[in-house]
């Protein structure tokens, strides 16, 4: 079967890997219907998340079970299911506070030995799902894969990012890029009721797509976003800022439109150190969280699709064949034609 394969000197390339086979208690093999190209694929592949070449690479899928271990109760051959970038335990000290991103012995899909126990990813067309009764959640009817994909990775990061910046009624909101995450998260924050919401971006085709999702935008090539904020609020500042980019000049930013006490919620990957001016966070109060996304909502967010409260099928803008990856990741990578979320279809 064709896969997705990282090589060396930051290379990718389809490769013919054996088709993956059920070997103990819990698993399920699934067919893999879609799969997502997603930005820490581009982190990988440039060496700044340190994976082996060798390594299959994506986390992002849903697909149709093919088969399913005698002791799994939830799925049966021929169910849609949808299965979180990263797997949990459900034992450890992590899982038990509800923290599965930290699972001490769950492991990333394509994340290698770094990111805990070695799972080949995901863009191929056969993944075996081990612990499926626990992590993986059914797909109901009325909902596409192009919009359950997004639960398993990307909303679930941009719902835990609101969840972490506290958001509630009445608050003033600001999210860092608008890109799949960030996008996401301003479709979360709107869950949450706050007074104003505002978008921050350089690319016109985002900043639609979050304009679209009731956020107000700013184009941060055209305006300074932290003085526009500031002259908005009456120099009040923001309750929560939400980073969604991971990199320096955002970080800054994000400080920048707090109120006294404000909360910034980081969910971009960072490829370079951050300097942090302590002497004025200390004076300011504010509050800094960060981390990866916690995809125990997913039956939550699958829920909200199912009941159409939500609707993220903007966000998916190309869909490629698995056997022309190398052609969506050019496209996905240096932003070509205005696209947001890449599909491959195996």
């Amino acid at each position: 079967m064709q896969a997705v394969m990282l090589k060396p000197e930051h290379k990718l390339a389809l490769e013919q890997v054996p088709k993956p086979s059920i070997d103990g208690p819990g698993q399920i093999l699934v067919k893999v219907t879609t799969t997502a190209i997603c930005g820490s694929d581009l982190h990988i592949k440039y060496g700044e998340i340190p994976i082996l070449p060798g390594t299959v690479i994506g986390h992002e899928f849903v697909g149709v079970v093919e088969q399913a271990a005698p002791d799994v109760r939830l799925f049966k051959p021929g169910d849609r299911v949808d299965v979180p970038a990263c797997m949990w335990c459900g034992c450890c000290p992590s899982c038990q506070r509800g923290q599965v991103q930290y699972c001490e012995t769950g492991g990333v899909w394509g994340g290698g030995f770094f990111m805990g126990r070695p799972m080949p990813g995901a863009q191929t067309e056969y993944v075996v799902v081990p612990g499926a009764d626990l992590c993986a959640v059914p797909i109901p009817e009325n909902v596409s894969d192009e919009q359950a994909i997004l639960v398993g990775d990307v909303w679930g990061t941009g719902y835990h990012a609101v969840l972490e910046g506290g958001v509630g009624p009445g608050d003033t909101v600001v999210v860092f890029g608008c890109g799949p995450v960030g996008l996401c998260a301003i479709a979360s924050a709107r869950l949450f009721s706050p007074a104003r919401l505002y978008a921050v971006d350089v690319l016109p085709n985002r900043l639609a797509i979050a304009e679209k999702f009731g956020a107000q935008v700013i184009d941060a090539s055209q305006v300074d976003p932290v003085s526009h904020i500031l002259t908005e609020t009456d120099m009040a500042g923001a309750d929560v800022a939400i980073e969604a980019v991971g990199l320096t000049t955002t970080f800054n930013h994000g400080l920048g439109v707090l109120r006294r006490g404000g909360t910034l919620s980081i969910v971009g990957l960072f490829a370079e150190p951050v300097e942090l001016g302590l002497p004025i966070l200390g004076l300011s109060g504010v509050r800094i969280s960060m981390g990866l996304g916690n995809l125990g909502h997913m039956r939550k967010l699958m829920n909200l699709l199912e009941q159409q409260r939500v609707d993220l099928s903007p966000l998916t803008t190309h869909t490629f064949p698995l056997s022309e990856a190398m052609e969506a990741y050019e496209l996905f990578e240096y932003h070509k034609d205005k696209c947001i979320k890449v599909m491959l279809k195996p």
